[in-house]
């Protein structure tokens, strides 16, 4: 029998939350809709299918062909550094969920793409501005031109 490694834990990992999601937006979400339209489930669905059908991918060839956990992403010298900023890119994203609920979404968003950007240690002025460029684009895409509401609180 071959060892299961990092990869084959993760694909698994990856695997229960397409498994979940799929599970919740099949309960949650209505799914009446009018001739042709796809309805509201299809896209969640095709994305949750799209990672499972990737995560078995990846257990397969984790144990097919085991090599190091993570080779080629953490597994190089600078694999404390890597880590750190993996977990503060997630903190960040937590940040701005929740930030999203009590402020409007050009607030957070600004909040977001500039902590970004100090997370990968870009200049101050570029980090303004491009927090500000590319929230405001978001904004006007989704809530002028597609009339979605991006103010949830």
């Amino acid at each position: 029998m071959k060892k299961v490694n990092g990869n084959a834990i993760v694909g698994a990992l990856l695997a229960l939350a397409a498994c979940l999601a799929l599970y919740v937006t099949n309960t949650t979400l209505k799914s009446n809709s009018s001739l042709g339209d796809p309805g509201p489930k299809f896209f969640p669905n095709l994305i949750c299918a799209a990672i499972l059908v990737l995560a078995i991918i990846i257990i397969i060839q984790s144990i097919r062909q085991p090599k190091y956990p993570f080779e080629g992403t953490l597994a190089m010298s600078e694999k404390k550094e890597g880590c750190m900023k993996m977990l503060m890119i997630l903190a960040d994203l937590l940040l701005f969920l929740i930030l999203w609920k009590h402020i409007p979404f050009l607030a957070a968003g600004f909040i977001f793409i500039f902590i970004q950007c100090m997370i990968f240690k870009e200049k101050l002025l570029f980090s303004i501005l491009y927090s500000a460029g590319v929230t405001g684009v978001l904004y006007l895409a989704f809530s002028v031109a597609l009339k979605v509401n991006l103010n949830i609180y």
